[in-house]
């Protein structure tokens, strides 16, 4: 379960260019859930998906994971987090253009605190359940955006996160690349991972359980 409690979030505190970007946001999300976070650019919704990513700290408030308060810990320990309970998806997929999508989906299992066994097999199966295996061996920059995203997704779920976070996954795909994204994320949300995803697409937020709209800082909604 994640629980944001009364989140304060100010950037350059105490400088002239101060700016609270959170008020106090609370918010409940179930284990399970696929919930879609929307709000105008400048509202708050990617700050509130970094603090939630573990990316960014926050002033006041608290925020726990599976019961766990996550709040003034080393770098070392929101790398643990967010290695093993986060999956992270971009709208620009944030792939290593050279690597191969094996290679990509490797990633996080070399950066796992864990001993991580058979880490090319577990790459593979993160790729068949994407649907794409058979680019394995694939040069990403040779990949089209929807086969990127599949790849950026496989390496989100490679370590088995208890949460998918996703930024504007369908901002770069066209429609039909789009529906078929979406589609995924459905699947992978039926066998129990937490699904979250920041957009500004009506089409996208309508497909979740739940949506959770931010405006100027404050959940309206």
């Amino acid at each position: 379960m994640i629980v944001l409690d009364n989140i304060v979030k100010v950037y350059n505190p105490k400088k002239n260019n101060e700016f609270e970007a959170l008020h106090g946001v609370s918010v409940k999300i179930n284990d399970g859930e696929m919930v879609a976070i929307v709000g105008r650019s400048g509202a708050g919704k990617s700050t509130l998906l970094h603090i939630l990513a573990c990316i960014d700290s926050y002033q006041d408030g608290e925020y726990t994971i599976d019961g766990t308060l996550v709040k003034n810990l080393s770098e070392r320990q929101y790398a643990k987090i967010r290695n093993e309970k986060i999956g992270m998806v971009m709208q620009d997929f944030a792939l290593v253009e050279d690597f191969s999508a094996l290679e990509n989906v490797m990633i996080p299992l070399s950066f796992s605190k864990k001993k991580v066994k058979n880490k090319k097999e577990k790459a593979l199966e993160a790729l068949k359940v994407v649907g794409i295996e058979e680019l394995a061996k694939k040069t990403c920059s040779k990949l089209s955006g929807g086969q990127k995203q599949r790849v950026a997704i496989a390496r989100a779920i490679v370590n088995e996160p208890s949460m998918i976070l996703a930024d504007e996954p369908t901002g770069a795909l066209d429609s039909k690349t789009s529906a078929e994204i979406m589609e995924l994320f459905k699947e992978l949300n039926s066998q129990g991972r937490t699904v979250i995803i920041v957009t500004h697409d009506p089409k996208v937020a309508e497909q979740c359980q739940r949506v959770i709209e931010i405006s100027d800082g404050d959940i309206i909604n």
